[in-house]
């Protein structure tokens, strides 16, 4: 391990600090080396801050479920990028920082010897009762002057009802590692199509997260089952992460049985319904996301949403919920929304996706009534938000 330190280095003139002499310390506490997504934006930014000219050092947290570890979890990024982030040092016991950045679950706002502290969070319901622990708030000045750093307008709301002060959110979107997400060539797509034994006629739809209620499978599930009548080269794909939470896609299909649309899961259906829960190397996610016509996330709760720009990085245009966190960086040029309904109930708010304006999105991508251009999809999250824009604007925030 060595020192993450680069103030020698040459600068060029529009670094945030570039006319800056002091050196700024900076220790983030957080996750290294799994696929958890609040791992995943820690280890991205951590790569980007290794080319500023800060003293930057990072304290490893336990991981929230005792059973995640790095080769059953792994992040799956290339040596590279594995050799970066595992050559940022430990501070020491008693090291000052300018900045503390914690990053991880549940939220940790004890007090630091750090000049500021921001903590990163997600609210996927609105509601962070649960994410933290209370009896470190009974001072109402300590929430209004605890600096929160979110991902979306919806996120920060959950903070806002739970007494934060608007002006200390600051909101931070996720990005997209350009090198990790982009579109490759066709021919390499058909052998992983072949691979996959899916024709070069099917139509394949896909989505890739954990099978919590949140994701609103349920509603893509059924979407599936009712366009499969009419449409027999459709395929879906459905990534999972089991690895982490346990959670599969068998535990929706078995609900379904018990519903008005059991009938729907035929011989036919069910062999199109293609179900992914081993890890997969980002390499392979990109190579998934670029075999997809299109990708859907019927989500009812996110707190940010990050696959669907990765998505969108490969040259797949998206259909998401309309009203919650994608609507910070959704535009009509990549996509469809689909209809919701607010929900707002006593511990948590959340949507309610149309089923028909799911499916009506889907017949108008396979009908070609909305065509997209793989290249221009992959231009606008790569410009708009690639990781290295999103972490000069953490600077930023750290700087102020």
């Amino acid at each position: 391990m060595v020192e993450r330190l680069v103030a020698n280095e040459k600068v060029e003139g529009s670094t945030p600090f570039a006319r800056s002499k002091k050196i700024m310390k900076i220790c983030i506490e957080g996750w290294r080396k799994i696929n958890h997504s609040y791992a995943l934006v820690n280890q991205r930014q951590l790569i980007e801050l290794t080319k500023y000219p800060v003293l930057l050092k990072h304290r490893d947290v336990s991981f929230y479920n005792k059973n995640w570890n790095e080769k059953k979890n792994f992040n799956g990024f290339s040596i590279e990028d594995n050799l970066i982030i595992d050559s940022i040092e430990f501070p020491k016991e008693d090291e000052i920082f300018d900045v503390i950045y914690r990053i991880s679950f549940p939220y940790n706002f004890k007090k630091s010897l750090s000049k500021k502290l921001f903590v990163f969070g997600t609210s996927e319901y609105q509601n962070i009762k649960d994410h933290y622990n209370q009896s470190e708030f009974n001072d109402k000045k300590l929430i209004s002057d605890q600096r929160i750093i979110t991902t979306s307008n919806w996120s920060k709301q959950g903070f806002l009802k739970a007494g934060f002060t608007s002006s200390n959110i600051q909101v931070l979107s996720c990005g997209v590692d350009k090198k990790s997400f982009y579109i490759i060539d066709q021919q390499k797509k058909d052998l992983i199509k072949k691979k996959l034994n899916i024709r070069k006629d099917n139509f394949v739809i896909s989505s890739v997260g954990a099978m919590s209620e949140n994701k609103g499978i349920d509603y893509l599930l059924i979407a599936y089952l009712i366009l499969k009548k009419k449409y027999n080269n459709l395929v879906l794909i459905l990534k999972d992460q089991s690895n982490l939470y346990n959670i599969n896609v068998s535990e929706y299909l078995n609900k379904i049985k018990k519903t008005k649309y059991s009938h729907l899961l035929n011989e036919n259906s069910l062999k199109d319904i293609i179900i992914i829960s081993k890890n997969l190397s980002i390499q392979m996610l990109n190579d998934l996301y670029n075999i997809s016509d299109c990708y859907v996330s019927s989500y009812r709760a996110e707190g940010f949403n990050m696959t669907p720009l990765e998505a969108l990085s490969s040259g797949t245009p998206i259909i998401v919920t309309k009203g919650g966190s994608t609507d910070d960086y959704f535009s009509e040029e990549i996509g469809l929304q689909i209809e919701s309904n607010l929900i707002e109930l006593k511990d948590k708010t959340m949507l309610d996706p149309n089923l028909d304006s799911l499916i009506a999105n889907i017949a108008m991508m396979i009908d070609k009534k909305k065509v997209y251009n793989s290249i221009d999809l992959s231009n606008y999250a790569q410009n708009n938000y690639n990781w290295s824009k999103i972490t000069a604007k953490l600077i930023d925030i750290f700087k102020k």
